[in-house]
């Protein structure tokens, strides 16, 4: 294992459950109510209060792969607006439409694909 490798489970290890507890204070801030989200191309109401890996795993059926939970390590990551956002640290908000990486890789195969 690497220093690096062993300095990010080190880091995980630290701030992953105060990093949790931050999001579920900063979840439970946000008025209860149910937003229009789209994960890749499926859209659905879901409710306010959780992130978007939350959503995906639990309304979408979508698994994207995590492993901290905390917004540390980055295994979340999807797109939104362009922009990559750890899905575990990223609440939900009405009119989102999130494109999972798995997803965008697999465009990107069917657009260089041989015929």
């Amino acid at each position: 294992m690497s220093s690096t490798e062993t300095a990010n489970k080190m880091k995980i290890m630290m701030l992953k459950y105060p990093k949790r507890a931050a999001m579920a204070a900063q979840l439970k801030k946000i008025p209860p109510r149910e937003v229009k989200v789209q994960i890749n191309n499926a859209t659905k109401m879901v409710h306010s209060q959780q992130t978007v890996l939350e959503a995906a795993w639990k309304v979408f059926d979508e698994k994207i792969p995590f492993n901290c939970r905390a917004g540390i390590c980055g295994a979340c990551e999807a797109k939104w607006n362009g922009q990559r956002i750890k899905t575990c640290y990223t609440p939900v908000q009405d009119g989102m439409r999130i494109i999972t990486l798995d997803k965008e890789m697999e465009h990107f195969r069917q657009g260089t694909a041989d015929e």
